[in-house]
C-alpha cells in the first residue's frame, strides 16, 4: 500500500471535498488528484525515474501539498529546503541529495538559486512556481504541467520506496538526510489513529502553521491524504490570523507548542469568550508545558489536549499522552502531566545504558524505539545509520525513564545533560520548576563552563509581558522548595525570545555557544 493509493481513493469517492486551502484558495480532492497526475507525468516525461530526487524551496503554499502527492505517484523523492537556511547550506543539501530538478516559489528564492546555478550542474531543470516572472532559463510550473496528462501514472512504486528525503537540522556537522518510506508514513498515521482518533476522522479539518519542509508539517499533509481530511495552510504564524482562522474555518485539529499556547492565552483579548466548539483536539509537544497553562488551555479551548513525542527518524510521534491520560492527571495523578505518554501500537520502546543493556523501570538511560515507523536510514551515510539503528532499535539520543506502567518520562537530550561536579542534572526538571514563577514565560537551562565544577547551571529566561526581571537571589529562593540545591541555577540571563527550530524545540546549542566557544570542550 502506498500513500497515494489512499489519496486516490478519496479523490474517487469524495472528489468535491476540499483537500487543501490557503488564503481563500481551495483545491478539492478531485482537482488535486488531476494536478498531481499532470505534475507526476511531467516529471516522468522529463526523464525522472523511481528513486530520483527533486528539490522544492518555498514558504507554505498549496502547490507544496500537491507536489508531495505528485512525487509519490512518480516514485520521486522530494527534498524540501528549509527557507531559513543560508544559500550555501542549500547548496550543500542539493549536492548531497543529488537533485535533478528544482522548484522555487518567490522572486527572492529564485534569484538566490540562480546565483547558485553555476555550482549545480546536476540540476537539469529549474522550475518557477507562482505568479512572478521566471528568471531566464527557468520554466514556469504551469508550462511544465501542460506537458503532463491527467491519466494516473503507471509507475511501479513499492511501499518500501522512499516517499521523501528530509534533512535534519545538523546541530553538529552537516545535516543528515532521513529516508522515509510509504510504509513508514502509513504506519505513523495508523499508530496515531489508535493512540487517539480525535481530529483524525474522515473530513477532519486541520490548521497547519508548521513549515512543510519539517516532518510535523509534511505529516499533516500525509495524514489528510490518507484519512480524507482537509488541511488549511498558513504561510507564517500570526496569532491574530491564527485565532480567527480557528473559528472561521471551523478547525477540528491543530498542532501547537507550549510557548504558543501560553502566548495565545496571555495575549488574545477575550479568548475565554470565543467559540472554539469545532475544535476536537490540540496536539502539543517539543517542550514541557506548565501545569497551570495546561489546565487553562483545557478550560479555554474546551477540547482534549494530547502530547506527542517523536523524531524525524521515527516518522513523527511514537509516544502519546492521550485524552484519557490527561483526565487521569486531573483526577488525582498530576505526575502524569510530566510524562510524554506511552508507546503507540506496533512500536516497541526500551531504555538502555551506555553499553546498550536495558535498565530497570525508573532508571534514566537512552530511549530506543523499534517498529515500522523507523526510517529506512540516512541518505548515503551508512556509518551514521549503523550508529543510530542497532539491531533494529533506533537510538533517539534522548535521556528518559520508563515507569512500571510504561509511561515515558523524558529528561533531556543526552547531549543537553549537565554534569556538574560529577552529578547529572537534567535541564527539563529545572525548567519545569522555574516555569511556575509568575514572571517567567519561557525558560531554557544550559550548562556553562565552571572551573570548580566543570559545568554550572544557568537559566536563560523570557519574561511575561509587562513583568520586570526578578533578581537572581529571588529566583534561587523560589527554586529551593522545588529542587535539590545542586540543581538550582546560580546564573540568570533574560532575553526577548528563545531560539527555536521549526518544530518549536529550543536550540540550546545556540544558547551554549557563546560560553563554550573559547573552551577546549566543543558545543554539542
Amino acid at each position: 500500500m502506498r500513500v497515494h493509493d489512499w489519496f486516490e481513493y478519496h479523490a474517487r469517492t469524495r472528489p468535491d471535498v476540499v483537500f487543501l486551502g490557503q488564503d481563500g484558495r481551495t483545491l478539492s480532492y478531485g482537482e488535486a488528484d488531476r494536478r498531481a497526475n499532470r505534475w507526476a507525468n511531467a516529471m516522468i516525461a522529463a526523464g525522472l525515474k523511481v528513486g530520483d530526487r527533486i528539490a522544492y524551496l518555498s514558504t507554505n503554499d498549496i502547490d507544496m501539498g500537491v507536489m508531495y502527492l505528485a512525487c509519490a505517484k512518480a516514485g520521486v523523492a522530494p527534498v524540501m529546503l528549509n527557507y531559513r537556511l543560508a544559500p550555501r547550506e542549500w547548496l550543500w543539501i542539493l549536492k548531497d541529495a543529488d537533485c535533478r530538478m528544482l522548484f522555487a516559489r518567490g522572486a527572492d528564492y529564485q534569484a538566490a538559486m540562480e546565483r547558485l546555478r553555476p555550482e549545480l550542474p546536476g540540476i537539469e531543470r529549474f522550475v518557477a512556481v507562482g505568479d512572478t516572472p521566471a528568471p531566464a532559463g527557468w520554466q514556469k510550473l504551469e508550462d511544465l504541467l501542460a506537458a503532463g496528462g491527467e491519466a494516473r501514472p503507471g509507475v511501479p512504486v513499492r511501499s518500501d520506496d522512499m516517499l521523501y528525503l528530509i534533512y535534519t537540522s545538523g546541530t553538529t556537522g552537516h545535516p543528515k538526510g532521513v529516508m522515509i518510506s510509504h510504509t513508514n508514513v502509513i504506519a505513523h498515521v495508523e499508530q496515531s489513529m489508535v493512540a487517539s482518533c480525535a481530529g483524525r476522522a474522515p473530513g477532519a479539518r486541520a490548521l497547519v502553521t508548521t513549515p512543510l519542509y519539517h516532518a510535523a508539517g509534511v505529516l499533516r499533509i500525509m495524514t489528510a491524504a490518507i484519512n480524507g481530511g482537509t488541511v488549511i495552510l498558513m504561510e507564517h504564524f500570526d496569532p491574530v490570523v491564527f485565532i480567527r482562522t480557528l473559528v472561521e474555518e471551523r478547525i477540528n485539529t491543530v498542532n501547537m507548542v507550549p510557548s504558543i499556547i501560553q502566548s495565545l492565552l496571555d495575549d488574545t483579548p477575550h479568548i475565554a469568550e470565543m467559540d472554539f466548539s469545532n475544535l476536537q483536539v490540540i496536539y502539543y509537544g517539543a517542550a514541557p508545558i506548565a501545569e497551570p497553562t495546561l489546565k487553562r488551555a483545557l478550560a479555554v479551548f474546551r477540547c482534549p489536549l494530547i502530547q506527542g513525542y517523536g523524531l524525524t527518524e521515527s516518522t513523527g510521534g511514537f509516544v502519546y499522552l492521550n485524552e484519557v491520560d490527561h483526565q487521569k492527571a486531573l483526577e488525582g495523578r498530576p505526575q502524569l502531566l510530566r510524562s510524554t505518554g506511552r508507546a503507540v501500537v506496533l512500536a516497541d520502546i526500551r531504555v538502555v545504558d551506555k553499553d546498550g543493556s536495558e535498565v530497570p523501570p525508573g532508571t534514566v538511560g537512552e530511549l530506543c524505539v523499534r517498529g515500522p515507523n523507523v526510517m529506512k536510514g540516512y541518505w548515503r551515510n551508512e556509518k551514521a545509520t549503523r550508529e543510530a539503528i542497532v539491531d533494529g532499535w533506533l537510538h533517539t539520543g534522548d535521556a528518559a525513564a520508563l515507569d512500571e506502567e510504561g509511561y515515558v518520562y523524558l529528561q533531556d537530550r543526552i547531549k543537553d545533560m549537565i554534569v556538574s561536579g560529577g552529578t547529572n542534572i537534567y535541564p527539563t526538571e529545572v525548567e519545569s520548576a522555574l516555569l511556575e514563577h509568575p514572571d517567567l514565560a519561557d525558560v531554557a537551562v544550559i550548562g556553562v563552563p565552571d572551573h570548580k565544577w566543570g559545568e554550572a547551571v544557568m537559566a536563560v529566561c523570557v519574561l511575561r509581558p509587562g513583568r520586570a526581571a526578578p533578581a537572581a537571589e529571588t529566583l534561587i529562593a523560589f527554586c529551593r522548595d522545588r529542587l535539590g540545591g545542586y540543581k538550582i541555577p546560580r546564573r540568570y540571563e533574560f532575553i526577548d525570545a528563545l531560539p527555536r527550530n521549526a518544530s518549536g524545540k529550543v536550540l540550546k546549542r545556540v544558547l551554549r555557544e557563546p560560553y563554550w566557544k573559547d573552551q577546549t570542550r566543543g558545543v554539542a
